[in-house]
């Protein structure tokens, strides 16, 4: 992945430059980003793929809805902290202490850290 340092008045870039175009714009952790979509694919979605992109979307709806609440922010700002000390020992611990998940990933923001905790406790419910 290639790293790019725009020059002004370009100081921010975020998805793709046109509809058909396979490079797209990202920004992760302060550092912008180009990446090439190589081999798209084109076909109808699987029913499971489908449950996840809805499990997932849900996801995000509801984590912005507990931002958005200062109390519940308060209490994810909280548990991330602890979240954090505990994965800087152990990351697949601290994950399935905290999401259920045993998963070597590590969650480097709040909001991440968020959408992973309600993601799994969506699925958890199915």
């Amino acid at each position: 992945m290639a790293s790019v340092q725009p020059a002004l008045p370009f100081d921010h870039f975020s998805g793709k430059l046109s509809r058909k175009e396979r490079i797209v714009m990202r920004t992760r952790n302060g550092n912008m980003h180009a990446y090439a979509i190589r081999n798209p694919y084109t076909g109808p979605l699987a029913e499971s793929r489908k449950r996840a992109i809805s499990t997932f979307s849900e996801a995000v709806r509801l984590c912005k809805a507990e931002m958005a609440d200062p109390d519940r922010l308060a209490y994810w700002q909280d548990r991330y902290i602890q979240y954090r000390k505990s994965a800087a020992k152990h990351v697949a611990r601290a994950n399935t202490r905290f999401l259920g998940v045993p998963s070597d990933k590590f969650y480097s923001t709040l909001r991440g850290f968020i959408i992973a905790s309600l993601s799994a406790q969506l699925k958890s419910n199915q």
